[in-house]
Formats: C-alpha cells, structure tokens, sequence
C-alpha cells in the first residue's frame, strides 16, 4: 500500500525544510574595545585629578611644615619667656618670606607686619597681648620692671605668639616691607603699659 505524504499544516515547514535546519548558534560576544571616546575622556580626567590633588597635598604639607614645626617648640616650652617668643615669631616668618628684608625689622615695624598677616577678627588681640613684650624688649635697660609683671607679659607674649602661629602661618603672599625706622624714633613714643601701670595712671587722674 502506497504511503503519501502527510499533508503539513499552514506555518509549519515541511519534511524538507527541517532536515535542512542548522544547529542552535548563540551570538557572538560583543567585545568591550575599542573603548568610546567618552571612557577614556573621563580617565583622562581622573588622571589629571589625582595627579593635580597629589601635588596639592605635597605642597600643603610643604608649607605647613615649619608651622608645625614652631607650634611644637611653643608646646614643649611652655614657660618661654617674651624675648624667646619674639625670637621664634621671627624664624617662623623668615621660612616664608625674604630673610635679609625680615631680619632688618624690630619694634614697631615687626610687630606691624605680624599684624598684617593675620585675619582682622584677630590682629587687635595680637596688639594688645604683645604690645607690652615689643617695648619690653628694647626698654629693658632703661626701666624697672618688677618681676610679676615681666611674668605677666612673658604670658601675654607666649598667647599672642600661639595666636599668630597658628592663624597666620602659612604666609602665601609676598610681603610689602618698608624701611624700618630707627628704634629710638620707633619706641619714642611708646610706653611699657601694664595693668598694674594702667591702675597708677588712673589713680593720678582722679586724684
């Protein structure tokens, strides 16, 4: 008996077709390179980044390091004297400017150019509390000072020194000196001023 083929239904291929079917084939892996443009923009980026924050740091580090340095001596000595404490403010300043401009300065002028370094919320109590020592320094030898009082400014100085150390230092810009005065024109009219002097002068007033 004779076999015919099967009639196949509509949208199925026929005996022929599926003999003539390949195997299953995944796709190919789509590969990661060449890299868009936009990835290697932004390691470029990263790069720059890293490289300008590291020179950065060094260079922080750098500057601050006599600061820390000077902060450490007023930490260890805490019963420096005034003339130490002046003598350290100005090794501390010479790190960052020019040494033989600095080093001519004294009295008046130094104090002056200390004072400008600082934020103007502090430069007032930088006056007031090394006002005293500034004078002392070269009015040692013509005045009597008794010695709770030199204590009193060795105490003023060491906190007017830690307040410039720490709110001054690193200097950056370049400083503007002008030529320093002589000292008997620089203290001419100064007066060592101290709470015990400040309560005679009021005392002779309402007298």
């Amino acid at each position: 008996m004779a076999m015919t083929n099967s009639p196949t239904s509509p949208g199925q291929p026929s005996l022929d077709q599926a003999v003539q079917l390949h195997d299953i084939h995944l796709p190919e892996q789509v590969s990661n390179y060449p890299i868009a443009p936009g990835w290697w923009l932004l390691l470029v980026v990263i790069v720059i980044s890293a490289v300008w924050s590291y020179k950065k740091f060094k260079k922080s580090k750098r500057l601050n390091a006599s600061k820390q340095q000077a902060l450490s001596i007023l930490k260890n000595n805490p019963s420096m004297g005034a003339k130490e404490c002046l003598t350290l403010l100005k090794w501390a300043a010479m790190q960052y400017v020019n040494r033989q401009q600095l080093a001519k300065l004294y009295g008046d002028n130094f104090q002056d150019i200390l004072m400008k370094q600082l934020p103007e919320k502090h430069q007032a109590s930088f006056i007031k509390l090394s006002n005293a020592a500034f004078i002392a320094q070269y009015q040692a030898s013509q005045i009597r000072v008794e010695s709770a009082v030199i204590s009193e400014i060795d105490s003023d100085c060491l906190q007017a020194t830690k307040l410039w150390l720490t709110h001054a230092l690193p200097i950056i810009k370049p400083l503007i000196i002008d030529e320093p005065l002589p000292i008997n024109q620089s203290l001419s009219a100064n007066k060592l001023i101290t709470p015990q002097r400040e309560k005679q002068q009021e005392k002779e007033l309402s007298a």
